[in-house]
Order: C-alpha cells, then structure tokens, then sequence
C-alpha cells in the first residue's frame, strides 16, 4: 500500500466545510499548544524535564502540550519552568 503524503491529506480535509468548522474552532487551544511546546524547546528542555521542574508527570506535561484545558496556574508553573512569561490578550 502506497503512502498518502501528509500534504495531500491536509488538503484534503481542508476542503471539507465540517472539517474545517471543527478545525477552526479548536483554534484557541492550538494557539496554546504551539505556545507551549515553542517555549519549552527555545529552553532546550524535554517533557520530563519540564515535569520534574514543575512538580508533575511528563504525562501531565504532554496533555498541557495538546491544547486541552490547562488551568491559569498550570500556565505559570510551566511558563517559570521553561524561563519563559505569560502574556493574555483578549480582542
């Protein structure tokens, strides 16, 4: 069986109106997911490391890094383990 490349497929899925409705609802928390892996790997840290520092699992680390709901103190202990700030903008 032939590979699909990933472009093909994003492409695809783009073209779907309910894929896309989903897709761009999910915006908010992809913002939040880049954001946290951004910071982490600027500080040249792993998951674990990130963890160790902030108390909990990697595994903890990994669902904050999924975009899915991260509470506002998560937010600043990771942001304090990766050196980093957090900034809030509301338009």
């Amino acid at each position: 069986m032939p590979t699909v490349p990933y472009s093909k497929i994003k492409k695809e899925l783009h073209e779907d109106p309910d894929f896309l409705r989903e897709y761009n609802s999910l915006a908010d928390e992809f913002q939040i997911a880049e954001a946290l892996i951004r910071a982490r790997t600027a500080a040249g840290l792993t998951q674990k490391e990130v963890a160790e520092r902030m108390g909990t699992t990697q595994s903890a680390v990994a669902r904050m890094e999924s975009g899915r709901s991260v509470s506002l103190k998560s937010l600043k202990k990771y942001a304090r383990s990766t050196h980093s700030r957090i900034t809030l903008k509301i338009e």
